[in-house]
């Protein structure tokens, strides 16, 4: 009984922490994605995978790539912050604007097996994009999986 209450009481502090930890900076990308890239941040921020959104950003980016008008590895940068900035910042407003940060039997949120499934449908939809862009997605995964907040990593997710 001790150990359940200060367990939760832990999480409770992480979870309250984390509110102000984890807000995740949109990222600064070139006027040609500025529009469309906004209304992947804006889709992310309800909560919502932004997987057709994130679709117009790399379809810009790809145009872009492909015919020589691609400077300083802007599309780059753009497919980057679909693929690891985004999904971030939907995971934070995921776990905040749902009830999905209560503990289940297994003390993981009950937000898990759904993020879970998620997570692997961003991954999967994105990552045969990244190298076109020269990435390798091994590490956009490690970027992911290191700045993922206290709460989506209680759910233990391998991300590959």
């Amino acid at each position: 009984m001790k150990s359940k209450t200060l367990l939760i009481l832990i999480f409770s502090f992480a979870i309250s922490g984390v509110s102000q930890a984890t807000d995740t900076i949109k990222p600064n990308l070139s006027a040609t994605y500025q529009n469309s890239f906004q209304a992947v941040w804006n889709k992310a921020a309800e909560g919502e995978l932004p997987i057709y959104e994130c679709g117009s950003v790399i379809n810009t980016a790809t145009k872009m790539v492909s015919q020589g008008k691609d400077v300083n590895n802007e599309a780059q940068h753009a497919y980057k912050a679909c693929y690891v900035d985004a999904f971030l910042h939907y995971t934070n407003a995921f776990f905040a604007l749902r009830n999905n940060t209560e503990l289940a039997e297994d003390n993981k949120p009950i937000g898990c097996k759904l993020y879970s499934r998620y997570i692997k449908t961003h991954i999967t939809s994105l990552v045969t994009y990244a190298e076109r862009f020269n990435l390798n997605t091994d590490d956009l995964n490690s970027q992911l999986s290191e700045n993922l907040s206290a709460t989506a990593s209680l759910c233990e997710i391998e991300i590959n």
